[in-house]
């Protein structure tokens, strides 16, 4: 139980940071502690922010997920 809360709130986070990345790169702006994602293009920044994003809801739905083992 524990391991599925964990991956549940990393995945969140992972997503709300990537979406807030997205939302602040297309007016201008950064996030100071993600400023390395756009040091090899803007394209590769945006395509990073892109896969934070769906990895975070994949992350909540495999967390939220119950599997028979």
């Amino acid at each position: 139980m524990y391991r599925a809360t964990f991956f549940l709130v990393l995945g969140f986070l992972l997503f709300l940071f990537g979406f807030l990345a997205l939302i602040l790169m297309l007016v201008g702006l950064k996030l100071s502690f993600l400023v390395f994602i756009d040091a090899p293009g803007p394209a590769f920044g945006l395509a990073v922010r892109l896969v934070m994003i769906f990895g975070g809801v994949v992350m909540m739905y495999v967390s939220r997920s119950k599997f028979e083992r």
